[in-house]
């Protein structure tokens, strides 16, 4: 449902400076001084000497429309990104310090979701798509449930925090799944949302 929006799709993990984790902004763990230290060097020792966009070794076929894996890291003097295309499809032609990287973070992100607790805030970022054909029939859009302003052609997204975030997490399911409504004027919206991360 809604394939062309992609907003309300999380990073997959980010790690603050005081020890935070947050796995696709689901899940949450603390970190204590000393590993936040390691994993900013080893994460700088992986990315050392890379481009901003990497590429993979000569004659590597290239794969449309699949993700992206953007890899970063800021020990203090800015975040420094390194943007590799298809990295999961392609670890074999890419340099072993971007997989390494890409390897050690997802490592955390399971263990984060394994062994942290679940994530929320009262901030959250909703995603809508107007549905022409729905498969399915739509129930009514709930009560005190904002519509986001289109910001492209038949869909937007926007940041509601307070009571409007709070009526959005209670009504909406939260599942990474797009979930079709009818409005008071007969439209069909596919709504998706998620929390907010702190730096967002």
């Amino acid at each position: 449902m809604a394939p062309g929006l992609a907003a309300a799709r999380p990073p997959m993990l980010v790690v603050y400076a005081d020890g935070l984790v947050v796995a696709g902004a689901a899940h949450e763990l603390r970190l204590p001084p000393a590993e936040v230290g390691a994993l900013v060097k080893a994460l700088e020792r992986d990315l050392a000497g890379q481009p901003a966009t990497a590429t993979p070794r000569p004659g590597t076929p290239t794969v449309y429309d699949a993700p992206a894996t953007v890899l970063g890291v800021d020990s203090g003097a800015g975040m420094r990104e390194v943007y590799v295309p298809f990295l999961d499809l392609a670890t074999d032609d890419y340099a072993a310090g971007l997989v390494e990287a890409r390897d050690r973070l997802s490592r955390l992100a399971d263990r984060a979701t394994a062994q942290g607790r679940n994530y929320s805030t009262d901030r959250v970022r909703l995603s809508a798509d107007q549905v022409t054909a729905p498969a399915t029939t739509a129930r009514p859009l709930p009560e005190g449930v904002p519509l986001p302003p289109e910001t492209q052609a038949h869909s937007g997204r926007k940041d509601y925090k307070g009571n409007k975030a709070h009526t959005i997490a209670r009504l909406i399911p939260r599942d990474g799944s797009w979930h079709v409504y009818r409005t008071s004027t007969g439209e069909h919206i596919a709504l998706s949302w998620r929390y907010l991360l702190p730096h967002e």
